[in-house]
């Protein structure tokens, strides 16, 4: 069976020494796994279309449970993103998460959208890369199942805060009478654990976030996909801030790392992780 698909490239394999196999992210089948015959040719009319980065429109078929590149045509190729090694290293990152948290065969379709934001963002510079990076991390996050409840305190309420304690293990924030009030059960519970019947919980990630960096996660997740990047952070800080929690949230609920993010780190003005 032959159908026409679009895709992005998000990783490639060398086969031999003229083919390879490719990871795709399309909208309608989600991940897809595509053996390209003599794509690494510089003459091949596959070349140009099937490099990493690239948007194409491909014609694959389907044999023995293995998909096949018959045509393919660039659509975008972000050229721009190369031009800078900090852009390059974090298109290799986002196209890392975005391959570990797509599925074969499942739509795709926010996930796509996402990605190609981000690599146009980073080809024409929209935004800084931390704040791209953050933005995505929270978005991929969500899309993944991991979202984060921004609408109110988990205690209280509340919403309108001078500084937010923020749960990255559970993704829930509280207002700081709570997080006292919460710490102090917490310890009280845990002078009884080596009572019968103790419930106590070791290993939560709390982050204090000031308002800028907390709203900046609300906009990041609850706006439309097409005004991700229609938000500035102009102080340095809290640019540096919210790009933390966005990376420290995704690793903890992926509970992977990533060797893209370390060369990331080494080219960047972006702390590493707590850990």
């Amino acid at each position: 069976m032959t159908e026409t698909i679009k895709g992005i490239v998000l990783r490639e394999t060398a086969v031999g020494d003229y083919d390879k196999i490719m990871t795709v992210l399309t909208a309608d089948h989600g991940k897809l796994s595509v053996f390209a015959r003599g794509a690494k040719r510089l003459k091949s009319p596959l070349f140009t279309a099937t490099q990493i980065f690239s948007y194409s429109e491909m014609t694959i078929y389907r044999s023995s449970n293995h998909y096949y590149l018959r045509t393919a045509d660039l659509i975008e190729n972000f050229y721009r993103m190369r031009d800078y090694l900090e852009g390059s290293a974090l298109a290799g990152y986002i196209a890392d998460v975005a391959a570990d948290i797509s599925v074969e065969n499942q739509d795709a379709t926010e996930l796509l959208r996402l990605v190609l934001n981000c690599f146009h963002a980073i080809s024409q510079r929209i935004r800084p890369p931390a704040q791209i990076k953050g933005v995505f991390e929270l978005r991929a996050s969500s899309i993944a199942g991991f979202m984060p409840n921004l609408v109110a305190c988990a205690g209280c309420g509340n919403s309108d805060l001078e500084i937010y304690y923020f749960d990255v293990t559970d993704g829930i924030f509280r207002c700081e009478e709570c997080y006292r009030t919460d710490a102090l059960i917490a310890e009280k519970l845990a002078q009884r654990q080596s009572e019968p019947d103790a419930i106590y919980q070791t290993g939560t990630v709390i982050a204090l976030l000031s308002p800028s960096v907390f709203a900046a996660m609300r906009f990041s997740i609850y706006s439309r996909a097409q005004r991700i990047f229609s938000f500035e952070l102009k102080d340095h800080q809290t640019l540096m801030d919210f790009a933390k929690v966005a990376e420290n949230y995704l690793l903890c609920h992926l509970e992977k790392n990533y060797s893209t993010l370390e060369f990331y780190h080494t080219v960047s003005e972006v702390p590493k992780s707590v850990k």
